[in-house]
């Protein structure tokens, strides 16, 4: 799995750790991923304007996901 995007680099770095954290799961557990685990992968506070930066990515792999479903 990879993506290919531009933006911020919170936006950036959260699509790359996630990337990494749903290589090889299932589809039912990505699907149950919450932003609290994505802000915990970050490892850094966002601000409440940056929190759509790093949430970005979460939404767009739930999207993609409930397509192929």
């Amino acid at each position: 799995m990879k993506f290919s995007g531009s933006g911020c680099a919170i936006s950036q770095a959260s699509a790359s750790l996630l990337t990494e954290y749903v290589k090889k799961m299932p589809m039912t557990e990505a699907l149950a991923i919450e932003p609290k685990d994505i802000l915990e992968l970050l490892g850094v506070a966002l601000s409440p304007n940056r929190l759509k930066c790093g949430l970005l990515s979460l939404e767009t792999l739930k999207k993609t996901l409930r397509e192929k479903v």
